[in-house]
C-alpha cells in the first residue's frame, strides 16, 4: 500500500473516531463591485445581508475576513451594524486589506497612512461590539512582476521585504494601543518548496521570522482536490501551529471540485483531523451552491 493510501486511510479514519477540536471555517468576503452578496454591497445597499448571514450559519463558518475599504471612513456606521450584526450571530468580523505592492518600502508611508485612516481610527471610535476582532493582510509579492520576471535571489529579497512590511504593520499597531489585536496574513502552499526562491535552508528562517511578527496564516492550497495533498503540501506551515500561532487551510469553490459534495467531505477530512478551513469565498461560494 502507497503511502499516500495510508496517510489518507488515517485521515478517513480520524474522520469518525477523533472529535473534532478544530472545526472553526473561516471565508473571505470581497467587495465585488456591484455584486449584491459582495462585501460593498454589505455595506451600502444591505437587503441582502441576511442571505449571506443565513450561508454562514448553514456552513458553520464563524469568521469573516471582510474587504470594506473607505467604507470604515465613509459609512462608519454602516460598518459598524454590519459588524454587531455578525457578532449577535457568533460571527467574527476581521478586516481585510489587499496591496501587494506594499512590500516595497517606498509604499510603506501610503500604507501606513491608510491603515490609520480605514482601520485604526474606526476602531478608536467604534463601540465594543462594533469593534473588528483582528485585521486580516492579503500581500502577495509572487503576483508581482518583479517576482515574476526576478531571480530566487531576487523573489527571497521580496520575501524578506514582506516580512518588514508586516513588522512596519504591527509597529504601526502597537504603537496605537492595539498590542492585543491580532494580525493574520494569506500565504501560497509552496514558498518552503519552490525551485523558483531556492532557498538555502528550504525558508526555515523566513517561516520562523513570520511567526514571530503574525498571529496566524491562512494557506492557499487552492489548486488541491483531496485532504491528503493539502496536509501534504503544508507540512512546514503546520508545523508553525502553537497556541499563539494558528495555521489554517484554504479551500477555494472553482473548478477544482465535482460538486459541493466533494468539497464538504474534504473539509471535514481536514477538521477530522484538528485543522481549521478556510473558504474561498463567500460570494463565489453562495452562487456555486445554488448551481449543483
Amino acid at each position: 500500500m502507497s503511502k499516500r493510501h495510508i496517510f489518507l486511510g488515517t485521515i478517513l479514519a480520524l474522520t469518525t473516531s477523533v472529535s473534532i477540536q478544530a472545526s472553526e471555517r473561516a471565508t473571505w468576503l470581497w467587495k465585488k463591485g456591484g455584486d449584491p452578496l459582495g462585501a460593498s454591497s454589505m455595506i451600502t445597499t444591505q437587503p441582502e445581508q441576511q442571505t449571506l448571514i443565513d450561508l454562514l450559519q448553514q456552513q458553520s463558518i464563524s469568521v469573516v475576513y471582510g474587504s470594506y475599504g473607505q467604507y470604515t471612513q465613509t459609512q462608519s456606521q454602516a460598518v459598524a451594524q454590519w459588524n454587531q450584526t455578525l457578532a449577535t450571530q457568533g460571527i467574527q468580523s476581521h478586516y481585510l486589506m489587499a496591496q501587494n505592492t506594499w512590500v516595497f518600502p517606498h509604499n510603506h508611508g501610503k500604507m501606513l497612512s491608510k491603515l490609520q485612516a480605514r482601520f485604526i481610527d474606526y476602531q478608536h471610535n467604534a463601540a465594543p461590539d462594533a469593534e473588528f476582532t483582528a485585521l486580516h493582510l492579503d500581500i502577495e509579492p509572487h503576483a508581482l512582476t518583479e517576482w515574476k520576471q526576478g531571480t530566487p535571489q531576487s523573489r527571497q529579497a521580496l520575501l524578506w521585504q514582506l516580512i518588514d512590511t508586516l513588522k512596519a504593520i504591527r509597529a504601526q499597531l502597537d504603537n496605537q494601543g492595539m498590542t492585543q489585536l491580532k494580525l493574520y496574513a494569506d500565504m501560497p502552499t509552496w514558498y518552503d518548496s519552490s525551485a523558483k526562491i531556492d532557498w538555502p535552508d528550504q525558508g526555515t528562517a523566513f517561516f520562523a521570522a513570520l511567526s514571530e511578527v503574525l498571529d496566524g496564516i491562512s494557506i492557499m492550497a487552492y489548486e488541491r482536490d483531496n485532504s491528503a495533498s493539502i496536509l501534504n503540501a503544508t507540512v512546514t506551515e503546520r508545523a508553525l501551529a502553537s497556541p499563539t500561532f494558528s495555521v489554517r487551510l484554504g479551500v477555494d469553490v472553482s473548478e477544482t471540485w465535482e460538486n459541493p459534495t466533494h468539497l464538504h467531505q474534504v473539509i471535514d477530512e481536514l477538521e477530522a483531523a484538528q485543522q481549521r478551513v478556510d473558504i474561498h469565498d463567500a460570494t463565489d461560494y453562495y452562487y456555486w451552491l445554488q448551481t449543483h
